[in-house]
């Protein structure tokens, strides 16, 4: 459990309340007709009633509430005492950003994962606390972090499209394109990608061009590509070094591949702007 109680002015962020788990005891009432001047962040571990646009609401554990300045505050346990995670945050670029990462205000919304809120608001209270070399610009980060991070979680669904049965594969397809970008040299096909995320090969490709904007032969053509590129810049190379450490097998489709989309050749790629690479520094 932490707190921070004095007005700490972080340039676009201003931090004058937070606390992590924060235990109230059975009867315990927030009313602020008034509300507040700042933006009020909360994340409840326990069921609530709770004063939302639409009236008292019930809320449940992990349900999450972003008062706007000034609207009236209401909430209290239901049948026990509350906890909660909370951070009041002020400054000239919060509004904007609830704006830009569409985040529900002065209504409950259910984030897909809550669990990484506690730890980024103990990051913030030790750097309000400590005020190491660059502490402002680092609260700064995390509060937009934060912020960004339950507009994605809470978003994802509407904006990707996908079911909630779809959302439950959504992280394994992820993890599965690191996987491929950080081993462009193996021998990646459509259906061993699918067996790994456990779908049908038609089913793995809706759901990847869902997610990423892309099909997967597509995506992994464009990786290598880039890979061959940086490649490319390196004089100690070969165009055939290149073209397998990005992992083409071969050279010639490699080099009409690299011609079709780049528009040049790769050797011409290499060579270019020789002079100004070669020179001494």
């Amino acid at each position: 459990m932490t707190s921070l109680c004095e007005r700490e002015d972080t340039g676009r962020a201003v931090v004058t309340a937070l606390g992590v788990h924060w235990i109230h005891e059975l009867g315990y009432t927030v009313d602020r007709p008034h509300g507040v001047d700042e933006y009020v962040l909360l994340r409840f571990y326990s069921p609530m009633l709770v004063r939302t646009a639409v009236g008292l609401v019930h809320g449940e554990p992990d349900d999450c509430l972003l008062y706007a300045p000034r609207f009236p505050q209401w909430f209290s346990g239901r049948e026990v005492g509350h906890a909660d995670d909370h951070m009041h945050i002020d400054g000239p670029e919060v509004p904007e950003l609830v704006r830009r990462f569409r985040l529900p205000v002065n209504s409950l919304f259910r984030p897909r994962e809550v669990d990484f809120i506690p730890p980024v608001i103990t990051a913030i209270s030790r750097e309000l606390h400590r005020r190491e070399p660059f502490w402002q610009h680092s609260v700064r980060t995390l509060v937009e972090t934060l912020l960004l991070r339950l507009g994605r979680l809470t978003n994802e669904q509407e904006r990707s499209g996908l079911t909630p049965a779809d959302l439950a594969h959504a992280e394994v397809l992820r993890t599965i394109r690191t996987q491929v970008h950080e081993r462009l040299e193996e021998r990646w096909t459509v259906a061993s990608l699918a067996k790994l995320a456990n779908l049908s090969v038609s089913r793995f490709g809706v759901l990847y061009r869902t997610l990423f904007g892309v099909s997967p032969i597509e995506d992994l053509i464009d990786a290598r590509l880039a890979r061959a590129r940086m490649l490319l810049a390196n004089a100690a190379l070969s165009v055939g070094e290149a073209a397998a450490e990005a992992g083409f097998r071969n050279v010639c489709y490699f080099s009409r591949l690299f011609h079709r989309r780049v528009g040049c050749t790769p050797r011409d790629y290499c060579h270019r702007d020789l002079p100004e690479r070669n020179s001494a520094p």
